[in-house]
């Protein structure tokens, strides 16, 4: 109503934000692209590659065809700073990791960790190195995975950011579990990433970590029903 564009498009992307978290990816990608829209029309560099940085996000957790299109489209430009290119070059090692790339994928996130650490973004930097994690879980090297899980776990307390830390102890525990080391460990990592994704109110990722619980307490020979004990 009073003709801020600028505003507009910031109010967009925010409310975008809301509704991928209420998982409706649909209106979210629908309302990414209006403030897109409104950011090109302005030349508003900065924030229009903030509107596609979200549009990754969200056409990766939907599954979407237009992801490579964007990706595609994406490489032949540059984002305007080195905050912005490590988000990009963290958001397209996701991408060739879940596309078994896994040697571009590595390219991509040790120049990612390299830009965030310039920026002093700890955030930024930890959010890879679990990435790094993960990456080298797809590629079946668990006890390299385990050992960056931990790394990644460290930085996530330095944060004290209990998303981070409730993921990295899963992905420790399962990595542990895989490499069948360390299967005491395991079963607490486990343990308590399943009592911190409860208290997250993370049903789904509670539920994945009382799973891999149960077979780590089987594999050490004790009664999986344990498992849920104290949770």
């Amino acid at each position: 109503m009073l003709n801020d564009r600028l505003h507009e498009a910031i109010a967009l992307h925010n409310l975008a934000e809301a509704r991928e978290q209420l998982g409706d990816l649909k209106t979210a990608h629908q309302l990414l692209e209006s403030a897109a829209e409104i950011n090109s029309a302005l030349k508003n560099d900065e924030q229009w590659w903030n509107n596609q940085m979200a549009l990754l996000q969200v056409e990766a957790k939907s599954s979407s065809t237009e992801l490579a299109e964007r990706f595609e489209k994406l490489n032949s430009k540059q984002p305007p700073n080195r905050a912005l290119k490590a988000l990009f070059l963290n958001e397209r090692g996701l991408w060739r990791s879940r596309s078994a790339d896994f040697g571009a994928a590595s390219a991509d996130f040790k120049e990612a960790l390299q830009l965030f650490a310039a920026e002093k973004n700890e955030s930024g930097a930890a959010t890879v190195v679990a990435n790094q994690a993960l990456l080298l879980e797809r590629q079946g090297k668990y006890r390299e995975a385990a050992e960056a899980w931990r790394l990644a776990e460290n930085r996530f307390e330095g944060l004290a950011n209990p998303i981070g830390i409730a993921v990295s102890m899963a992905g420790r525990g399962r990595t542990l579990l895989a490499a069948r080391e360390q299967l005491p460990v395991a079963e607490d990592l486990l343990r308590r990433a399943a009592r911190n994704f409860h208290a997250l109110h993370d049903e789904a990722q509670a539920q994945q970590a009382i799973e891999l619980l149960r077979k780590a307490q089987e594999a050490q020979g004790k009664n999986p029903t344990e498992a849920v004990e104290g949770l």
